[in-house]
């Protein structure tokens, strides 16, 4: 018999699903013509149907080097590889594909695959949109393009290509409960992680993504009970460990969330989310040392902005900084400002020169801030010896808890801005209070700290003339108007203006926003409503707070309950 008809022969045995057959022939074969090709490749083939990877692979290899301008080869041998979970070499092979058959879709598609198999999601993206440009717009590569989205951080657009993907792919709704759950749409995460463990009930990420849904929206302890079911099954994984941390945490559970994220940390040193994290315990338990040590790794997190730039080096506390100049460079909020600016005089006592670089909402208000010259963000930088991100100040510093700042006030309003607010807000007929029940942003953290409309609508009860704080009262405008409450909203966009206005005020209640710190540092007291699990700076339990002696704290005694603490305020007012 021919060469050719042992090699029908052959295939027609592997056609029929005889691969027993089919291998002893092609054994025969390619032992007497070990150079005839398309014997070698279909070998490789009855191998790879058999299931034996490692072999399939070998034997495409010798397919690829017999017949290297053979596209259908090369994508055959990429596959064998991909199967065996050899992606690094399975992308070779797929490149290899590509070059011989220049924008292959399904070349495109597996070389994708294998990509996101090693982690490698821009690479992977790349290629699921080259596949798409060239024509490939099927479901699957939607499925493919939502993970690797979510994958990169860019979680509407996972969400936007989840909608083109088939509804019941399980990798498609644990992309889509994922984004869902980056975007603080713990509800609706919540929701999807079900239906995909409807489908796989043994799909453990799923199921760890369910526990920190659940702690998010307040139902703590069954995210620990679920968190725990998984770490029971996969004690090895890291990132179970740090969503413990995290579950532990919102129940104020602190020493147990340390050593969660301790064990993040001996498995993975440079896990910049588990110390972000652990900062956050560690500050809220007034060790500050270690606490603001850690609190650098904020610049690393997933999703962070990049440290501010700058030419001068950062100063964290290591060089000697008499005679020298330091420019301090705005981060994170408006709360933080009023709370750590404090610190900028500090340094001011030391340093020759400190500038403070600030927003136009609050150039204003912060020339107020004895010691320190401050510009504007939008004009050319100074030259200085070193430059300091604000919030790296306490670290710089050596900041404790005892020996927080307490000269208060260190900001102050512009006369003419208290004698214009004065004039605006009349005669004093009882005592006045100014309110601030909401906080703009996103997050667990923001909706936690706001008050809902019946909370908001037990404190107006209270016998006060109350004023709003909020830039924009947004759809409780109705109530405050049915309470008789002042609101003036864009008029103190300027953060003077709003400092102005809360000078003529008896006192200010709030909830935990940058009102809070403005009152605080002017020196108005100031009563703050927190959330059961609240940020780290008020730490716990306390009813009074270092940062501003005049403040006062009242707590949620249990997730969720504005009630109580509306209580207690009626009870003090």
């Amino acid at each position: 018999m021919s060469s050719a008809a042992e090699f029908a022969a052959a295939l027609a045995l592997f056609q029929r699903g005889d691969l027993a057959g089919a291998e002893r022939a092609l054994r025969t074969l390619t032992a007497r013509a070990p150079g005839d090709a398309q014997a070698v490749h279909l070998f490789a083939a009855v191998l790879h149907a058999k299931g034996d990877l490692a072999k399939a692979a070998e034997w495409f290899a010798r397919a690829g080097a017999l017949a290297p301008k053979d596209a259908a080869v090369a994508f055959n041998h990429g596959a064998a590889l991909a199967a065996a979970k050899r992606h690094a070499e399975a992308v070779d092979a797929f490149a290899r594909v590509l070059v011989l058959k220049r924008g292959d879709v399904q070349a495109l598609l597996a070389r994708g695959v294998s990509n996101a198999a090693l982690r490698r999601h821009a690479e992977a993206l790349a290629d699921y949109d080259a596949a798409l440009a060239g024509g490939f717009d099927r479901p699957e590569l939607h499925a493919n393009r939502a993970s690797a989205l979510a994958a990169l951080g860019r979680y509407e657009d996972a969400l936007a290509a989840s909608v083109r993907a088939p509804a019941d792919d399980v990798g498609v709704l644990f992309a889509k409960a994922s984004s869902l759950q980056a975007l603080e749409r713990h509800e609706e995460a919540l929701s999807v992680f079900d239906r995909l463990l409807v489908l796989r009930g043994d799909h453990l990420g799923a199921r760890a993504g369910r526990a920190t849904a659940l702690a998010s929206l307040g139902r703590a302890e069954e995210g620990l009970a679920e968190i725990d079911a998984v770490i029971a099954r996969q004690p090895e994984r890291v990132d179970h460990w740090s969503r413990r941390g995290y579950v532990l945490g919102v129940m104020n559970c602190d020493v147990e969330a340390l050593t969660a994220y301790d064990r993040v940390l001996a498995a993975t040193p440079d896990d910049a989310d588990a110390m972000y994290a652990r900062a956050d315990v560690l500050l809220v338990q007034g060790d500050f040392e270690q606490g603001f040590a850690a609190y650098e790794a904020r610049w690393r997190v997933r999703g962070a902005p990049p440290m501010p730039n700058g030419d001068a080096p950062v100063w964290l506390g290591a060089e000697p900084i008499e005679g020298k100049s330091v420019l301090l460079q705005w981060e994170q909020g408006f709360g933080d400002l009023f709370q750590f600016s404090r610190l900028a005089s500090v340094l001011a006592a030391r340093a020759g020169k400190v500038y403070l670089q600030e927003r136009p909402q609050t150039l204003a208000l912060m020339r107020s801030l004895g010691g320190v010259e401050v510009i504007d963000a939008r004009a050319p930088a100074p030259r200085v010896d070193f430059r300091t991100p604000l919030m790296s100040l306490p670290l710089a510093l050596g900041l404790r808890v005892e020996n927080i700042p307490a000269r208060i006030p260190y900001l102050s309003a512009p006369p003419e801005g208290v004698a214009h607010w004065a004039a605006q807000l009349g005669a004093r007929a009882r005592r006045r209070v100014g309110v601030c029940w909401t906080s703009g942003g996103r997050g667990a953290r923001q909706f936690w700290r706001r008050l809902d409309r019946a909370a908001l609508a037990g404190l107006l009860e209270a016998e006060a003339d109350f004023v709003s704080l909020q830039y924009d009262v947004g759809a409780e405008k109705d109530l405050l108007r049915a309470r008789g409450v002042r609101d003036f909203g864009a008029a103190t966009a300027d953060f003077a203006e709003l400092a102005a206005l809360i000078s003529n005020l008896d006192l200010v209640i709030t909830i935990d926003t940058g009102v809070a710190h403005l009152a605080g540092a002017l020196g108005k007291p100031v009563w703050v409503m927190l959330p059961h699990h609240c940020d780290w700076r008020w730490m716990r339990e306390r009813a009074d707070t270092p940062w501003y002696p005049q403040a006062r704290l009242f707590r949620q005694t249990r997730f969720g309950d504005w009630d109580g603490v509306i209580a207690a305020v009626h009870a003090a007012l």
